[in-house]
C-alpha cells in the first residue's frame, strides 16, 4: 500500500492499519529501544509508548521522512530520555545491580547437565560491562550515532534523518564517536580485566 494512504488511514485512527503498523514496526522498534536500556522488559515498555505517541500524533506528521523514519526518531528520543532518568542513579549501584541480576539470570538457567566454564561465563559479562561502560563514557550526540550505524545497522542518510542531522555532521559524529571509544577502551581496559 502507498505510504501516503496508508497515513491517512493512522490519521483517520483506522484500528486495522494500527494493527498493521505495530506487526510491521514493533521489532525494529524494540530493538532501537532496547539498543539502549538493555533490559527486555523496559524496552518492551516504551516500544508501547512509542506506538502510543505514534497514534496519538499521526496527525501532526509532516511526511518530511519517511513513516518509519519518523518512528525511530521517536523511539531514540524516548530511549535517550529514559537513560537521562536513569543517570540519577549512582553509576557503581547500576553496575552492581547490573552484575548480580545477570549471575542469578544465569545461574538460573543453568542445568546441572550443561554447564559453562565459570571463567569464561565472568569474562563475557566483565567484557559486556567493558563495552556498555565505554559506551556510556561518549558524548551522547556520538552514542547516539554510533549505536544506529554501528549496532542498528542504518545508513549514514537514515541516521541524518533521525538525528534531524547534516550527512557530513554524522558522518563526523561517527569517525570521531569510533576514535573517542578506541581510546576509552584503551585507557579504561587494566580496570575491567
Amino acid at each position: 500500500m502507498e505510504e501516503k494512504k496508508f497515513i491517512q488511514r493512522l490519521r483517520d485512527k483506522d484500528r486495522t492499519a494500527f494493527q498493521q503498523l505495530v506487526r510491521e514496526y514493533k521489532d525494529p522498534i524494540l530493538n532501537v529501544c532496547y539498543g539502549y536500556l538493555k533490559d527486555v522488559d523496559d524496552a518492551e515498555d516504551l516500544t508501547q509508548e512509542v506506538f502510543t505517541e505514534v497514534y496519538k500524533t499521526i496527525s501532526n506528521f509532516k511526511e518530511e521522512a519517511s513513516l518509519f523514519t519518523w518512528m525511530y526518531r521517536i523511539a531514540v528520543s524516548r530511549s535517550l530520555d529514559e537513560l537521562k532518568k536513569r543517570r540519577s542513579l549512582k553509576r557503581a549501584a547500576y553496575f552492581e545491580k547490573r552484575v548480580r541480576s545477570e549471575a542469578a539470570d544465569l545461574e538460573m538457567s543453568q542445568t546441572a547437565s550443561d554447564l559453562p566454564d565459570p571463567e569464561e561465563e565472568l569474562y563475557k559479562k566483565q567484557q559486556q560491562i567493558f563495552i556498555q561502560d565505554s559506551l556510556n563514557q561518549l558524548a551522547e550526540t556520538q552514542r547516539t550515532a554510533f549505536v544506529l550505524s554501528q549496532q542498528d545497522g542504518l545508513s549514514y542518510k537514515e541516521i541524518a534523518d533521525i538525528m534531524e542531522k547534516s550527512l557530513s555532521s554524522i558522518e563526523s559524529l561517527v569517525h570521531r564517536s569510533k576514535q573517542n571509544l578506541r581510546k576509552i577502551m584503551e585507557d579504561n581496559y587494566e580496570n575491567y580485566f
